[in-house]
C-alpha cells in the first residue's frame, strides 16, 4: 500500500481536532448566558463529554467564577481608569530621566482609550495627546528646552 494511501486511511479513522474547535466558544457562551447550567447539561447541549466542559471553563475562568467575570465586565471601564491612574502616578521625574517613561504613558493611554471605548465615548482624542507627550519627551531628551505648544509635528501629520 503506498504511503499516501496509508496516510489517508489513518486520517479518515483518527478523530479530527478541528471538529471540536467550535465547541469551546459555545460552552463559554452557554455558561455566561445560563450560569445555573451544570457541566453535564452544557455537555448535552453541545454534544461533548462533561470533562471537556470542565476543562474549557477552567481554562476560560481560571480561579474565578462566572459571577467574577460578569462583575469585571460590568466595571471594566472603571478598572481600566484605576490602572491608568496608577500607571500615570508611577511616572516621576527620576523615572523620566532614567527610564523610557513613554512605556508607562503608553500603557496609561491605552487603558484610558479602552475605558472610553467601553463607555461608548470617542477614543481618537487620546492618540493625539499621547503623540504630543511622546514628542515632548523626545524633545527634552534631545536637549530642546521648549516646544511650540501650538504646533507639534508627528511625522506624517502636524497638529495645532
Amino acid at each position: 500500500m503506498p504511503a499516501s494511501a496509508i496516510a489517508e486511511r489513518i486520517l479518515s479513522v483518527a478523530p479530527s481536532k478541528r471538529s471540536h474547535r467550535g465547541i469551546a466558544p459555545e460552552i463559554r457562551k452557554l455558561k455566561l448566558k445560563y450560569p445555573e447550567l451544570t457541566d453535564s447539561e452544557i455537555a448535552r447541549k453541545v454534544g461533548c463529554d462533561p470533562s471537556n466542559v470542565s476543562q474549557v471553563l477552567k481554562t476560560f475562568l481560571g480561579k474565578h467564577t462566572s459571577d467574577d467575570l460578569r462583575d469585571y465586565q460590568d466595571n471594566q471601564a472603571d478598572i481600566f481608569d484605576s490602572v491608568a491612574m496608577r500607571l500615570l502616578s508611577s511616572v516621576s521625574q527620576k523615572k523620566i530621566d532614567k527610564t523610557p517613561a513613554v512605556q508607562a504613558i503608553t500603557g496609561a493611554a491605552i487603558l484610558i482609550d479602552k475605558a472610553r471605548l467601553v463607555r461608548g465615548q470617542a477614543t481618537g482624542i487620546n492618540v493625539n495627546v499621547l503623540l504630543d507627550v511622546a514628542e515632548a519627551i523626545r524633545s527634552k531628551r534631545s536637549g530642546i528646552s521648549t516646544i511650540d505648544a501650538t504646533t507639534v509635528d508627528h511625522g506624517d501629520r502636524t497638529t495645532r
